[in-house]
């Protein structure tokens, strides 16, 4: 057989498959039932949706026989895997392989079985009629013995001995798992008939559940009487004969696991087969998981609002010492006093870093967004994250191919970047390797990842993502790394705002953010960003000067603040820029003296949160629906103002504190001309 597949042309399946296949055989020289793993593998080499491994003359059965083996990717599918395959007409015609409706079929050779192929992928056809011979020359031997198997320990169970009339009726087209189990008074109880649901819930096939013990299904339950030396509560119900309600983890074939809530009766008391009871149980995984999702949401949705309003009052403080240390330092030329001044101010941008980061975590939409291709800005820091990572760490760069631009805050996307490569690295201890790679995406229903499945917008997506080689994050970790100040690092080495700063960034990018996969091999994250549907806007350029300029024409400024000590830094500022200013500290009273027209107000700048029952951005409109004049609106927080997407804001949004410099450049930008 070696020999003649030596002299045979290599076909791409042919490597992984006789890899897989020789640790099968090892497993069924051992004793092991190989059947289910059989079909796992062909599945999956095959790229197909389901395999089933069915004797021929099973195709009569209405349901699904337990000499039928079947492995799905899709437990909805399996209800109705059955239905379509026994509708196959060919059972009487010479066996051959083929292509019917979604099957590949494959009849193995000198044994009366059919093998089922749903939604292969094209090659798998082509392969099988060239290499037939020679795979059933490989695993014949092994499915022979088990198929004999099957049908020995189908007529020693007595199946039909529980799966009556009675039952029948009622469990075939249950979408809930439903189980027959036995237990005699010195026995384990054992299964002893299983439905269509239980093996689409577990992905074990029939053959594989009936006569098993449920320990099976159930071990994280029942194996707590092992671990705290007493029964568990299913266990206690079983052995007492009374009625079980409640929520169980089943364990799965796949070593995956589903919620289910468990309903136990107590059937006959003595029977043949011992003590019977039957468990009944709804697949409720789904379910707990958008309770948790949504429970996150609600929890991040008020940390974030606690953290905007207190970033908002900081940002004022800020604002106020960060104003007057600098109205100082252009008023004095001591030396000394300046050297005061420069520690107080290294202080204030210390204090305007964590608020900028308490912010990003916490607003809801980003008013200094514009477009931009992320292979640009990942190139642009590239030396920036290199010089963050120690020289046995290896950065590798991914960019895609020809992707669309993204509407983001190109300066809250480097800093996301870096945070993450900086995490990569503490997870590493400092040696590994770190890749950022860049693609494309498409997205539609539920969100990939391990940190939660919301419900996504469908689209496209341009995606982020970042990889290490370190030892991943623990599973009881991953529902609270995005939250603000939690952290697994020494108090000198993180705030714990890094991963809760990057969510909320994304979060009102209107894109995701997830663990791709995260295990002693290392850790994905991924950001999606929805692909931009406008059109590049050009940016206004921006003269940096040295020293504070005049402004070109004398005009008239008016400055509404509620903060009365940052309204006067405010207005010394616009006197210094050579502006005649008029200031107000309420909005209301600002409504009531400009309701005729602006008499002579040639420029706003106002505050957007402000009390008293009116914005600074509906002050605006307000304002310039008299007269059109340039707006620039200050803001430490932007909660709720009436505007739903970046889109639809119409000032220019200077952030809170800010230098004479960041003032001047944004009035630049709404019109302002200054003199040379």
């Amino acid at each position: 057989m070696f020999k003649e597949f030596s002299q045979t042309d290599i076909n791409p399946f042919w490597p992984r498959l006789l890899a897989e296949l020789g640790k099968l055989q090892a497993n069924f020289i051992n004793g092991e039932d190989i059947l289910l793993p059989l079909c796992r593998i062909l599945a999956e080499v095959s790229q197909s949706q389901a395999v089933l491994i069915i004797p021929k003359d099973s195709l009569q059965c209405d349901d699904m026989p337990a000499s039928a083996t079947c492995w799905c990717r899709d437990p909805v599918r399996y209800l109705t895997l059955w239905k379509e395959a026994k509708a196959w007409p060919f059972f009487n015609q010479e066996p051959m392989v083929h292509r019917w409706q979604s099957f590949v079929i494959w009849p193995a050779k000198r044994v009366n079985i059919q093998i089922f192929f749903h939604s292969s992928s094209d090659q798998w056809l082509s392969f099988l009629l060239s290499s037939s011979e020679l795979l059933s020359d490989i695993i014949m031997g092994m499915l022979v013995q088990q198929t004999l198997e099957w049908q020995q320990r189908a007529r020693d169970r007595g199946v039909h001995s529980v799966d009556s009339e009675m039952f029948q009726s009622i469990v075939s087209n249950s979408e809930d798992l439903i189980l027959v189990a036995s237990r005699s008074p010195f026995g384990v109880p054992s299964i002893m008939y299983a439905n269509a649901a239980a093996t689409s819930i577990s992905h074990y096939p029939r053959s594989q559940l009936i006569g098993k013990p449920i320990t099976l299904l159930f071990q994280e339950e029942l194996n707590q009487s092992a671990a705290g030396g007493q029964d568990s509560e299913l266990l206690q119900a079983i052995n007492t004969r009374r009625e079980f309600d409640g929520e169980l983890i089943c364990s799965k074939a796949d070593n995956e696991t589903a919620v289910l809530h468990m309903h136990l009766v107590a059937l006959e008391e003595h029977s043949e087969h011992g003590s019977l009871f039957a468990l009944v149980g709804r697949d409720i995984t789904e379910h707990k998981q958008l309770q948790q999702i949504m429970a996150r949401t609600q929890k991040m949705q008020a940390m974030g609002q606690l953290v905007g309003g207190i970033a908002h009052d900081f940002n004022n403080i800020l604002g106020v010492l960060k104003g007057n240390l600098e109205l100082m330092e252009l008023k004095t030329s001591e030396e000394k006093i300046s050297r005061y001044l420069a520690t107080a101010f290294k202080a204030c941008q210390r204090g305007t870093d964590l608020t900028r980061r308490l912010l990003q975590f916490s607003r809801q939409e980003q008013f200094s967004a514009n477009l931009y291709q992320v292979n640009d800005v990942i190139q642009g820091i590239e030396e920036l994250i290199g010089k963050s990572l120690t020289t046995q760490i290896s950065l590798i760069l991914e960019p895609g191919q020809e992707l669309d631009e993204i509407l983001v805050d190109r300066g809250d996307l480097e800093d996301a970047l870096l945070n993450l490569v900086l995490n990569a690295r503490d997870a590493m201890g400092g040696e590994g390797e770190i890749t950022i790679r860049c693609g494309r995406e498409s997205l539609a229903g539920f969100l990939p990842g391990l940190t939660g499945r919301p419900m996504v917008e469908a689209g496209q997506y341009i995606t982020v993502s970042v990889l290490d080689t370190g030892t991943g994050i623990a599973p009881h970790l991953l529902d609270k790394i995005f939250e603000p100040f939690f952290t697994t690092k020494d108090k000198s080495n993180g705030t714990g705002l890094g991963l809760s700063m990057v969510y909320g960034f994304v979060k009102r990018s209107n894109g995701y953010m997830s663990v791709i996969e995260s295990d002693c091999y290392g850790t994905e994250f991924r950001l999606w960003f929805p692909v931009a549907k406008q059109k590049r806007r050009q940016a206004l350029g921006v003269v940096v000067r040295p020293e504070a300029p005049k402004v070109a024409q004398r005009l008239k400024v008016l400055i509404v603040d509620d903060e009365v000590d940052l309204l006067s830094v405010l207005q010394d500022y616009c006197e210094i820029l050579g502006m005649e200013v008029e200031a107000y500290s309420d909005p209301l009273v600002v409504r009531e003296k400009y309701k005729e027209g602006l008499n002579g107000i040639e420029l706003l700048i106002t505050d957007v949160l402000m009390p008293g029952g009116i914005n600074g951005y509906e002050l605006a409109k307000e304002l310039c629906a008299k007269e059109d004049i340039p707006v620039l609106l200050i803001s430490g927080f932007i909660g709720d103002i009436g505007i739903s997407s970046n889109e639809d804001m119409p000032y220019l949004v200077l952030h809170k504190p800010f230098a004479i410099d960041g003032l001047v450049q944004a009035l630049q930008q709404v019109g302002i001309n200054f003199s040379q």
